[in-house]
This record gives structure tokens, sequence and C-alpha cells, in this order.
């Protein structure tokens, strides 16, 4: 390969002499470009001028005390740009060569840059190798390139110095550098394609996205984000996230404290005037080195299903006021109509007067009936303030069974009460006694009209670091899946003469004392109703 260079130079130098050419004269190009085609070509070569100037600036750094020249041409041999030394830089343009005129042969005689753009392989000319005899102190080394799949481009890289500091590393300098520009052209063009390809996705993404860097300030964000907060990309952009409401507060934790969010619930406004409500999760972003590179938050837009929620939440109570009024107003009709029936027989004097002091007595006890119905249904509707105090939930439910006796022995049901081994005789919760008495004896009354006589009930009470638990089971009749998914409402009963509100205000009650009611049941088995209560 050399020896063919060597004769590829040699034939040039003849071709140079045939031609007229006086080696003892000082080259003097013959084709330069204007302003304005300088100014389109470089254009052209925009991005590998860029990254060739980064190139140039460590390769300056590098080799700073030796006086050199890096030469930018394109594939017709024009320059585009010089790097270096000003000594050097000074020289050259004294021969003529600057910026926009074009390294052929024909006006500038055997050079590097012609030789490797002919023979598409590196060329090394070492002083007596030019044939202008003012070059004879100069070594010249010119590499070419073709970038095909970076955009494309070709055209030559040279690098110019004295002969004495000539070293034949500068060829595989040259050619390491047209390497090392090809690679960072292309993860250039993978990087935009790559941003442009994020881009389309964030800004077409129906939810909302906000990305930063490792202090907070925003980087990217998309249109759903301007319209969540009432604030331009533009202002957003490089501001801190930090100030942003209402999730600035919960950003600042995710990247300060290394903590995550997932499915939060956040309203921006007002939902029913334009406003929107979103679930939010947010988490850091590390680079390989499983460092901060800052954090993404991702907003859901949840308003439409929000709306229809409280739309349905808002029937829902409609209906249930609508069937307890309906309820209520079937279980006062009843006694009313007894009620005024003996008050019209009073007051037509239709009643013996023996007896009309049973029929009295008769109006007295529906009347309590009534009020009974009546008082039930406003502590269903709205349980009173629970009372707290200290109780002992052990005591409480050996107290309330022990109430319950004579009708447990009436039906001769067995009722034990069972308490984990490893707990305490004293359990302490913060509760009101009378009302969680109330509750028990709900319970207890339903467990013991549901089983036959000789039948079982038993009282378990557990522990766990949370919560006391009193299930109370029994071996009755059961509920089918339909009366279990209804148990709770009111004026819902199973039985003959039953109210339908000893659950509802159970449940109520203990709603309101921070707890829960669980039932489970097996129709001709039994159930279990479980009470939660919170530990103070």
């Amino acid at each position: 390969m050399v020896s063919n260079v060597i004769f590829q130079i040699d034939e040039s130098k003849e071709r140079c002499k045939c031609s007229g050419l006086d080696p003892d004269a000082i080259p003097k190009p013959t084709q330069r470009l204007s302003d304005r085609e300088l100014y389109i070509r470089k254009m052209k070569y925009d991005e590998l001028l860029s990254v060739m100037s980064l190139f140039a600036g460590r390769i300056m750094h590098l080799l700073s005390h030796t006086p050199l020249l890096l030469v930018l041409t394109d594939e017709e041999g024009f320059v585009l740009e010089m790097y270096g030394d000003q000594l050097i830089k000074k020289t050259i343009m004294d021969l003529g060569i600057i910026k926009g005129i074009q390294y052929s042969e024909d006006a500038m005689g055997t050079n590097s840059v012609y030789l490797a753009s002919k023979l598409n392989k590196p060329v090394a000319l070492l002083g007596p190798d030019h044939f202008h005899k003012a070059l004879h102190n100069s070594a010249c080394y010119s590499v070419p390139f073709y970038f095909e799949t970076a955009l494309p481009l070709s055209g030559t890289i040279s690098l110019m110095t004295s002969l004495e500091q000539n070293n034949p590393v500068y060829l595989t300098l040259l050619s390491n550098i047209v390497d090392s520009i090809e690679r960072e052209l292309l993860l250039r063009r993978n990087n935009r394609q790559l941003d442009l390809l994020n881009r389309i996705l964030i800004d077409s993404m129906r939810h909302g996205i906000i990305i930063t860097d490792n202090y907070g300030r925003i980087t990217e964000c998309n249109n759903f984000i301007e319209q969540a907060t009432q604030h331009s990309k533009s202002e957003l952009i490089g501001s801190s996230v930090f100030d942003i409401e209402p999730f600035g507060r919960k950003m600042y934790e995710v990247l300060e404290q290394g903590k995550s969010f997932e499915n939060l619930e956040m309203t921006f406004g007002n939902p029913l005037n334009g406003g929107l409500v979103c679930q939010f999760d947010s988490s850091v972003i590390y680079d390989n080195q499983l460092r901060v590179k800052g954090m993404y938050a991702q907003f859901r837009d949840i308003t439409e299903k929000h709306i229809l929620e409280k739309q349905v939440i808002a029937s829902e109570k409609f209906s249930a006021i609508g069937k307890m009024a309906a309820g209520l107003a079937h279980e006062i009709r009843n006694p009313l109509t007894s009620i005024i029936g003996f008050i019209k027989m009073i007051k037509a004097g239709t009643i013996p007067q023996e007896k009309e002091q049973l029929y009295i007595e008769m109006v007295y006890n529906e009347l309590l009936g009534l009020n009974e119905l009546i008082s039930q249904f406003v502590i269903m509707a709205k349980p009173s303030v629970p009372d707290r105090k200290q109780v002992d939930i052990h005591k409480l439910v050996q107290e309330t069974v022990k109430f319950m006796e004579s009708q447990f022995i009436m039906k001769n049901v067995n009722v034990g009460i069972s308490v984990s081994p490893q707990l305490n005789k004293q359990l302490i919760v913060d509760a009101d006694p009378i009302q969680i008495k109330q509750v028990l004896i709900n319970i207890l009354q339903n467990a013991l009209e549901a089983v036959e006589e000789r039948g079982i009930i038993q009282l378990f009470i557990e522990k766990d670091h949370k919560n006391i638990r009193i299930k109370i089971q029994d071996n009755g009749i059961g509920l089918s899946d339909h009366e279990l998914k209804q148990i709770l409402n009111p004026f819902f009963t199973t039985k003959e003469n039953g109210l339908g509100l000893g659950l509802s205000v159970s449940y109520r009650i203990i709603e309101n004392h921070g707890g829960t009611i669980d039932i489970s049941s097996i129709k001709h088995v039994g159930s279990t109703m479980t009470i939660v209560l919170p530990l103070p």
C-alpha cells in the first residue's frame, strides 16, 4: 500500500510538471468560493463542523507545544474551516491557502488533500514529496471520510506541521478522529430521533408528564401540565417544581427523601368548573451508576370518573332516603291506624267502660313502640357522638352476655366467651361503653333469633398490634348471598316482626368509633359478625 502511494505521488508530480507548473513558484489556488457559496456549503456541514471543533480543541490542547494546523475540506476539496496555531496559519495564508479555496492538483500541485480524496486512503506528504519547493519544509497528512450512515457527507481532514515535527502517529491520530467524529454524529442523530420520539410520545399522551433534573428544575413537560397548572411550557421549563401546587411538596419528598407515590389523588381547581382531578405517580430517576439524575411525575386525568362517582353517590343517597322514608312510613302507618281506631272508639263512647282502660293501655304501648322506632331511626341516620372512655372490652362482653343470660336460658342456647391465651385479661379501648353494649346486644339478639333450641353462640376476643376484634359466631339458619348483600340496609330484615334497623344502627355506631363490622354467612350453616375497634 505504501509503495502504491509513493507511485501515486511520483505520478502526480509528473503531471504537475507536464501541465507547466513551476516548482519554484508559490502555489496559487485558482478556484475560490464566494462568501455566500462558502456559507451555503458550511451550512451543509454544520453539525460536522460542530463536532470537528470539539475534537480540534482537544488536539490543540494535547499538542499545545507543537505548531500544527487542522483543515476540513468538502468532497470537492474546498476548505471549509481551519483550526490551529496562529503562526502556521499565517504562513499558510501567505501561500494563499484560506477558507473557500480548492485544493486541486492543477493549481496547488501535488498535495495530500487531493491524493487522499482520489485514492480514498490516508496520505502523508513529507517535505520534497510536495511539488512546490515552498512546501518542502512542511509535513502534511490527510485522511478521507465518508459518513454514509450519519449524514451522509464526504471530504478530508488534514493536519499540517513543520517537517521537523513530522510523526507517522499523526496519520493514525487523524484516522481515529474520523472514526470518533462518525460515532459522535451517529450518537447525535440517534439522540435527536430519540428526543423527537420522546416529545411526540409526551405531547400526545392524555396524561400529564413532568421530568426534572436532580435539583428539581423542570426539564420537560407536556400540554396537559400547561392546562392543569395554568402556566405555559416556556414558563415551566427551568423553574423549580417545588413551587408548584398542589404537587410541589410531594415531589420535594421524592427527591430529598427518596419517596415514591402511586395513585395519590390531587385536584387542580374546581372539577365542576374546568378543574382537574388526577391520580399522581412520582419516583426518582437514576443513571447507570445509580446516581440521582432527577425525577419523574405522571398525572392521570380521572375528572370524569370523579364527577360520575359523586353523581352516583348523590343518586344512591336520594335512593336510600326514599327507601328509608318509605320504610319509616310503612312502620308508622300500621300502629297509627290502630291508635286512630282506638281514639275514635273512645270518642264515640262505643267502648264499654270496663274495657276503656285496656284500650288506653294498648294506645300507650303503640305510642311507645313508635317512639322506639323514631329513636332507632334517628340513631341510624345520625348517631350521637360517642362519649369515649377507657373501656375493658373483655369485661364489657361478659356484662352484656350476663345481661342477656335469661334469654339464652329460655331458649336453651349455649353461649361461650373465648379470649386468645396470649392476651391479657384487660383489653382497653377508647370507646363509648353504652353504644358498644348496644351493638353487642343487637348482634347477640340477631344470633339468638337465628339459632334453634340448643343452638350455640360463641364469642371470640382477639387482638393484633392495631385492633381489637370481637367475633360473634352462631350455628343458626345463616343468610343467602342476596340477603348478605342487603343485611346492612335500613328496614331490610329476615324476621317476621323485625324493623330492620338494628344492624344499620350498629354499623353506624362502630363506624363512628373508627372501626368496622364484617359479616360472613353460609345458608343453613351459620353466621359470623366481626366487630373491629382500633386500639388507643
